[in-house]
């Protein structure tokens, strides 16, 4: 995908996430942890290809974001850490809400605290694209 399809992919996931809130988190927990997961897999893509550190068509999945190994598939990068650790907690965090029971409220927030992280790192890395 190019950069502006994995963004127009982001803004939809955005869009699901805050239709989510508005119905009530207790009620939308799977829709929260699905999208937040799969926005920020989007929004991460968009700003690898912007640096070119992956090519265009060159997927990334979600699911490998369950270990730190994850870090050895791409070159290094602005807060390339901090970024994958932030991933992986909300990988984790999310399919806990995809798949498991019934969860409270904050645990939904704090879903949504961690994507909220994560969306901000990276697109303030998005709007200085020299940065490495």
């Amino acid at each position: 995908m190019k950069i502006e399809d994995h963004l127009n992919a982001y803004e939809e996931h955005k869009d699901a996430i805050s239709w989510a809130i508005d119905r009530g988190l207790e009620k939308s927990q799977r829709i929260v942890g699905f999208h937040c997961s799969r926005a920020v897999i989007e929004l991460l893509s968009a700003y690898l290809h912007k640096i070119n550190i992956i090519e265009i068509g060159f997927q990334i999945n979600h699911r490998w974001f369950k270990s730190e190994k994850i870090s050895e598939r791409f070159s290094d990068f602005s807060k390339k850490d901090l970024i994958i650790e932030k991933i992986i907690k909300l990988e984790l965090q999310s399919e806990n809400l995809i798949y498991g029971s019934q969860k409270t409220e904050k645990e939904i927030k704090d879903v949504l605290f961690i994507f909220n992280e994560i969306d901000k790192i990276l697109n303030n890395l998005m709007e200085n694209k020299n940065e490495k």
